[in-house]
């Protein structure tokens, strides 16, 4: 069941077409949640929030191996990403999953409903991630768990290259002009955690298990769809640029090996009375 509300242009692509990316992101980033998620117990009844859920991936893993007699509440700004999310519930025969069309500060956080709160690579392009957290705290029952995942350190690679320096600028500044920070990771969202009441805070990293492959596609479908027009259209670069740097990551024999953004991982608890 799906609920409306006003969705924003995600600046990075939020079109159903880049549903394609969403996935190769999430086969590359799902192993490192699932293990930070082994660690908590888990009880197969369990109400669980996801924050900004993309096309859902996460969602209906969730929903369907960890918590089958228990719900998922999972919302996205976009209404062609929430789309999405909602079909693949339905092939999977999925009804313990509500998927809801909002931004996150928008989004109604009703009050000690949760037992896990969990998100991916979704504050640092919020503008008032604090704020985000501290209504999930008010949202988590007493007890509740929050789960955060953010990038601890932007892209690096072996082999120098002009368009490389390109890609990682163009990356970090339509999360700032969108009003992100391209910084947030591990120090400012532990401060935040703990600025919002959460105890028993823990911070990890870690570097994905990574499938070059499936990184490099990830980029290059990022870069050629809705980014390229965004990055044309703000006057970040220029379409020729964009076309340059696509035609590097298409070529089929690469001297260069990039590596998945190293993962932050914050885990704390709502205080019990």
């Amino acid at each position: 069941m799906t609920q409306e509300s006003r969705a924003d242009t995600y600046l990075l692509g939020s079109a159903g077409s880049t549903h394609l990316r969403y996935r190769l992101f999430n086969d590359v980033y799902m192993p490192g949640t699932l293990q930070l998620m082994s660690g908590m117990q888990i009880s197969p009844d369990m109400e669980v929030l996801e924050i900004g859920c993309g096309i859902g991936d996460t969602a209906c893993y969730i929903a369907q191996n960890l918590v089958p007699n228990g719900h998922v509440t999972a919302f996205d700004q976009s209404a062609a990403l929430i789309e999405i999310a909602d079909r693949q519930a339905a092939e999977l025969g999925l009804e313990n999953i509500t998927f809801i069309c909002a931004k996150a500060q928008d989004f109604p956080f009703p009050a000690e409903r949760f037992d896990i709160a969990h998100t991916r690579y979704v504050l640092s392009y919020l503008s008032d991630a604090g704020d985000v957290i501290s209504k999930t705290y008010g949202a988590l029952k007493r007890s509740g768990v929050f789960l955060g995942e953010e990038i601890a350190q932007i892209y690096i690679r072996q082999g120098p290259t002009e368009w490389y320096e390109r890609l990682g600028f163009w990356f970090a500044r339509l999360i700032e002009i969108g009003g992100g920070d391209p910084n947030y990771g591990i120090d400012q969202m532990a401060s935040d955690v703990l600025g919002a009441g959460f105890v028993d805070i823990r911070a990890s990293a870690y570097w994905p298990v990574e499938d070059q492959q499936k990184l490099v596609d990830m980029l290059r479908i990022a870069l050629s769809q809705e980014m390229k027009q965004n990055l044309v259209d703000l006057g970040v670069a220029t379409e020729t640029e964009v076309d340059e740097v696509v035609r590097e990551l298409a070529k089929p024999n690469r001297d260069y090996v990039i590596s998945a953004s190293m993962a932050a991982q914050i885990t704390g608890r709502k205080v019990s009375s």
